[in-house]
């Protein structure tokens, strides 16, 4: 495998790591980083000021402390807002070409764009024929988006390997090496710093993503506000206090952040009631036609408490990502729990190369 990099993008901040085979199964880290990039930097998913984000790109990569490979090859994120993603039913009788007339149908039906407008790919998932019909999960995403990152990456030379929804990503991290058995169904919370995606994964496949703006920038700036302190202090309070009902700061910080903990609750409880009550989980195994567990990563997740808090609220199991699971615990350079969680996606499209 030719070195690549991982480039997990979004709106405010870059964050890249480099992999490498390890022992067995297991990889090494070469390198990982994160720069911020200005404001307007993205504007509706659309990269806009290519000199900013060459800038940021190449503060990481140039970073003599990390000491990224000397490659081209990237594998870089997509905005998950910006995608849509559906499991259609196409009849199981249907040759090759009656097969792609039909698919193109089904996604001008369900995408609420024309598909001469968007980028998309398939793959057919389940137990092929097994109800007189396939499942096909479709990835759609705007063409002027897509565009720009292949613009922008062209211009300044750097060779992509593919684009990735985000959510395909943080799937591949977290659920490498068996972390969570294929047989569950389980939904992934993943806390960024401007937006929250929620995904459901079922039986190792992606089956169902979303996104809002409830996130940690967020949270901080609520706190920020009430106690009051700057946005570092914000930040420090969440890890250290967190929602903690044993000191009098926890359950002060609690009821600052509950308006915004409880709508990410009432989506998390929305979602599950819609999967488990949709006629599509029949054709699952009996284990996965239930959520089983909530899985929480990001640098969102790095509030203390915020596991037990959705566990006692939703009355379900809910464990942290382990995006390390994949990494050699004999690995030179070493990411901590907490830059783990944050950076769970660039892990994923890092591990793409090898997959």
């Amino acid at each position: 495998y030719p070195p690549s990099i991982g480039l997990d993008i979004s709106s405010s901040s870059i964050k890249a790591v480099s992999l490498k085979k390890g022992n067995g199964d297991l990889f090494d880290i070469v390198a990982f980083g994160r720069e911020y990039i200005p404001e307007n930097t993205i504007i509706d998913g659309e990269i806009r000021d290519f000199g900013s984000m060459a800038k940021a790109i190449e503060s990481i990569l140039s970073n003599r402390e990390i000491i990224f490979p000397k490659t081209k090859y990237i594998v870089a994120s997509l905005p998950e807002e910006k995608v849509f993603l559906r499991v259609l039913e196409l009849p199981s009788n249907l040759n090759p070409q009656e097969f792609a007339e039909a698919l193109k149908f089904e996604i001008e039906a369900n995408i609420p764009m024309p598909l001469d407008e968007v980028y998309y790919d398939y793959e057919e998932i389940g137990n092929k024929g097994a109800f007189n019909h396939y499942d096909v999960l479709v990835n759609a995403v705007p063409k002027k988006i897509v565009d720009s990152y292949v613009n922008f990456f062209n211009k300044y030379n750097y060779k992509p390997l593919a684009f990735e929804i985000e959510s395909a990503a943080t799937k591949r991290a977290i659920f490498s090496c068996c972390q969570i058995p294929a047989i569950e169904t389980v939904l992934v919370l993943d806390i960024g710093a401007i937006k929250t995606c929620f995904m459901i994964v079922s039986e190792g496949v992606l089956r169902f993503t979303s996104s809002n703006s409830i996130a940690g920038d967020k949270f901080s700036q609520a706190l920020s506000e009430h106690f009051p302190l700057n946005i570092k202090e914000a930040e420090f309070m969440k890890r250290v206090v967190g929602l903690d009902n044993n000191q009098e700061k926890g359950k002060e910080l609690l009821e600052v952040l509950r308006p915004n903990l409880a709508m990410l609750k009432d989506q998390i409880k929305n979602y599950i009631d819609f999967f488990e009550s949709h006629p599509s989980k029949d054709r699952l195994s009996e284990g996965a036609q239930r959520v089983s567990k909530i899985v929480i990563t990001g640098g969102g997740s790095c509030l203390w408490g915020i596991k037990d808090w959705f566990s006692q609220e939703l009355g379900i199991e809910v464990i942290l990502g382990n995006s390390l699971s994949s990494i050699s615990d004999n690995s030179k350079i070493r990411m901590s729990r907490e830059d783990s969680l944050a950076f769970t996606t660039a892990i994923g499209l890092a591990l793409r190369n090898f997959a």
